[in-house]
């Protein structure tokens, strides 16, 4: 929800001032804008327009100048069926542009907490000294950011986490009985926990720019830049600097998809010639944006287990449980589901799957439970329940033993319970991602990394699995302590929006 002036101003702009500009202002905008109490004639909505975009540039130049703003940018595209058509564009009627937003720091970042871009700079790998030499990433070392102690149940941090997962699912829609249980239940352990806070956006202009290359990037970025009213006054090649706050030594954090990520280092690595750090861009630190993350892990759980044919055919697949929960969908998520559609379905045949493991380890250990409803008349307590529950995540999701059960004896193996234990971690997993991202958990958002890189390499996700490497080996063991907080704060702050 648009909350403030600055807000409103932009979308008007953004939006409806484009339409007016390519639609001749057709009544249903004059009759939208009147009822909004905006304007009810072109020349009042022009000037409506006008006078709101000035008030938004003051706000935006006032939060740039502060130097406390992430920059988050994406394309969209805009389809004008009533365009004139050009020599140039005979029939081209999709504009591709772009948009961004401006997210003030909070948490308490200060200015100094960003100083060091020169430092950065000169041990980057895009800097023309250090050309030839080698990117030193050790990926094992990512391995110890979060270390685990001991616990009492035995199990790790991993493994708790699914216990209690185990357990909401079995309150949460399981039988009446055990909703009284869910009240105690709180929240998964924190590895790292972000403080709550409210966090507002600043919308920038829409550009009419096309971002889908390096040069589109250069260019939304500058523009970008113009709007926040920052950028280096010493830049004599540049005419429009005047007036703008010298962002000196200062990173500018940018937040965007994989593509926006790998564009923003190409555009680092081919302007590393430049004089000034403005120039070359070196002052830009890309923050990986959590929500496309989050879409990509769902889309590699489609790659495994839906998209080979031969999944497909065992009973036990994912494709036939889905068609059971959502028959008229099959075609759509065999081919092309999309995110809504396949979060949905990771998390309701997650849900049923769970409940079922429930039952089987019930019905298993006493006759007269072939239910989960048989078992809730038995008034189970909270102490049988949590052993139960530990019990479900050694025996019916998928560890490390998993490997060297696959190099056993083919008569002593059961490759269907094999494969949807595998199934059930990697749904746990993405369940634990999720909460994670919602509850502000930015150390279990960290410590879900590596697992997710092992499975995005054997999908064939490889761009993902390399850039959440470097990502995270910067943050531990190239960015310094001030800085590696604040982008620990700002990495879940944007993926909320």
């Amino acid at each position: 929800m648009l909350q403030s002036t600055n807000q409103r101003c932009n979308a008007l702009q953004s939006v409806i001032g484009l339409y007016l500009h390519a639609c001749d202002a057709p009544e249903a905008i004059i009759d939208l804008l009147s009822r909004n109490g905006v304007a009810i004639s072109r020349t009042a909505i022009d000037d409506a327009v006008t006078n709101l975009s000035k008030e938004a540039n003051i706000g935006m130049k006032k939060l740039g100048r502060t130097l406390l703003a992430m920059v988050a940018y994406d394309n969209f595209d805009v389809e004008l069926k009533h365009l004139v058509p050009t020599v140039e564009k005979p029939h081209d009627s999709l504009l591709h542009m772009t948009s961004g937003t401006f997210i003030p720091m909070e948490h308490g970042v200060t200015v100094a907490d960003l100083r060091g871009a020169e430092k950065l700079w000169k041990e980057s790998p895009d800097n023309p000294e250090n050309r030839g030499q080698p990117e030193q990433i050790d990926w094992t070392k990512l391995l110890t950011i979060h270390p685990q102690v001991e616990h009492p149940s035995g199990l790790d941090r991993r493994e708790r986490f699914q216990v209690w997962q185990f357990k909401f699912d079995l309150y949460t829609y399981g039988p009446e009985y055990f909703r009284r249980f869910l009240a105690k239940l709180g929240e998964p352990e924190d590895i790292e926990r972000i403080p709550l806070v409210k966090t507002r956006q600043v919308p920038a202009q829409a550009m009419d720019v096309n971002q889908s290359s390096v040069d589109g990037n250069i260019e939304a970025l500058q523009t970008l830049f113009q709007q926040l009213g920052i950028g280096d006054p010493s830049d004599k090649d540049d005419h429009d600097q005047a007036g703008r706050r010298d962002i000196g030594d200062h990173v500018i954090l940018v937040h965007g998809d994989l593509a926006t990520c790998e564009r923003v280092q190409s555009i680092r690595l081919s302007r590393g010639e430049e004089k000034t750090t403005f120039r070359r861009f070196a002052m830009v630190i890309f923050v990986i944006a959590l929500f496309h993350l989050k879409m990509a892990c769902a889309d590699a759980i489609w790659k495994i287990f839906i998209q080979p044919p031969q999944a497909r055919l065992d009973n036990t697949s994912l494709m036939k449980q889905i068609a059971e929960i959502r028959p008229k969908e099959t075609g759509k998520i065999g081919s092309k589901p999309g995110f809504r559609r396949m979060h949905e379905v990771i998390q309701h045949v997650g849900i049923v799957s769970r409940l079922d493991c429930w039952r089987h380890e019930v019905a298993s250990r006493n006759l007269q439970h072939p239910t989960l409803e048989a078992w809730a008349e038995s008034e189970p307590s909270e102490q049988d329940i949590e052993e139960i529950a530990s019990v479900l995540v050694k025996k019916y999701v998928a560890d490390a033993r998993l490997m060297e059960e696959r190099f056993a004896a083919p008569d002593l193996r059961d490759e269907q319970f094999e494969n949807v234990r595998l199934r059930e971690s990697y749904f746990l997993l993405y369940e634990e991602l999720s909460r994670a991202m919602n509850a502000g958990d930015i150390g279990r958002v960290e410590d879900c990394f590596l697992p997710w890189v092992f499975i995005f390499k054997g999908c064939g996700k490889s761009k993902y699995a390399v850039q959440m490497i470097r990502f995270l080996y910067n943050l531990y063991y190239v960015y310094t302590p001030p800085l590696r907080s604040v982008i620990a704060s700002i990495l879940w702050q944007a993926s909320t929006h």
